[in-house]
């Protein structure tokens, strides 16, 4: 695809490279949707910013459309890199803005911070009544604290709604169809990445658009977000369950590249987190009730525990929380000890 251009990808459906900051992934990946009517619905429109509103007006006049035929725009969750275009993108076009009734509700309400995005990330669950408590309760050495109180007050990346969006954001729920014309797309609730995360199944075409549900190779990070009443990890993998079995689908994902073998790579994904949750269990097997830095320590990372500081460490430290809570409950003995 070149680089202001957008390449189909399926029947009646262009992908654009939307660029984001410098520093994480290169762009997000924002498709076009055209239907019967000859209008166009815009699935996870990118990152703010007048480049990009331009870049993708670009896009959608290089395939014989502008902002008078964009219908509507599908958000697949509220994290800016997928959602920070749409308020510019509906103002000027005076189109819908659509996402899973959670992520609205977490959006319009208190406390909506999104967390910066993509890959491993600190998401909140579980959450304490400030950050020393939050440290306190992960049994946090005091010559470590200062830096995870710096990672911690972090300033977060989320997408505040502007004056007069609100009227225009849309709440769908599972099962729900789009109202693409000439098309069946069908909302999947799919928690996990965050609590309102969704998939849109086309099934016609044979087309799965998935967000940060399942990446080509970028393992997405887990509860990132508000709005989970159960352990994300639980919610991930039931939801990599159900795409699964869908079956064959081309995947248009929110990074990286359209891709196939979806059921391999969801097998693969939940297997990259069961790993986790099994070293985790082999941990607490040991029987003196360890703190989360105890845990993390005894974990296998990438980059070596040495490796970690500031941010990565807070990431690590949170998904060493989330993984323990899972490898203590029920829903953790349909999965550990299988696959």
């Amino acid at each position: 695809m070149t680089e202001t251009r957008a390449q189909e990808v399926g029947a009646g459906v262009h992908a654009v490279r939307v660029p984001m900051a410098p520093g994480g992934l290169p762009y997000s990946l924002c498709y076009l949707v055209e239907d019967a009517s000859g209008r166009i619905h815009v699935v996870d429109p990118g990152s703010a910013g007048a480049g990009n509103l331009a870049w993708l007006t670009e896009a959608l006049q290089g395939i014989g459309h502008g902002m008078r035929t964009v219908a509507s725009i599908v958000v697949t969750h509220l994290h800016p890199d997928h959602l920070g275009l749409a308020f510019d993108l509906s103002a000027a076009a005076g189109a819908p803005i659509l996402l899973h009734e959670r992520e609205r509700n977490a959006l319009l309400g208190a406390g909506a911070g999104a967390g910066n995005g993509d890959g491993d990330g600190d998401g909140g669950w579980p959450t304490a009544p400030d950050p020393a408590a939050r440290l306190d309760g992960w049994g946090i050495p005091d010559e470590r604290r200062q830096e995870l109180f710096a990672a911690m007050a972090r300033p977060a990346v989320s997408a505040a709604v502007p004056d007069g969006a609100a009227e225009r954001i849309v709440g769908v729920a599972d099962g729900d169809l789009l109202p693409v014309p000439g098309r069946s797309i069908r909302v999947l609730w799919t928690p996990g990445h965050t609590a309102g995360h969704l998939c849109l199944d086309d099934a016609d075409n044979g087309m799965l658009f998935t967000g940060d549900h399942v990446l080509p190779t970028v393992n997405p990070g887990i509860g990132l977000g508000a709005g989970f009443t159960r352990n994300p990890i639980a919610d991930y993998l039931e939801s990599l369950e159900r795409v699964a079995a869908l079956g064959d689908r081309t995947v248009a994902p929110g990074h990286e590249r359209v891709f196939g073998a979806l059921g391999e790579r969801c097998d693969e994904l939940s297997r990259h987190h069961l790993r986790r949750t099994r070293e985790v269990v082999a941990r607490l097997a040991k029987g003196d009730e360890p703190s989360v830095w105890q845990i993390a320590r005894s974990l296998t990372w990438t980059g070596g525990w040495e490796g970690l500081g500031g941010f990565t460490l807070l990431s690590a430290l949170a998904q060493t929380a989330m993984h323990a809570e899972f490898a203590r409950s029920a829903d953790a003995r349909r999965y550990v000890g299988a696959g």
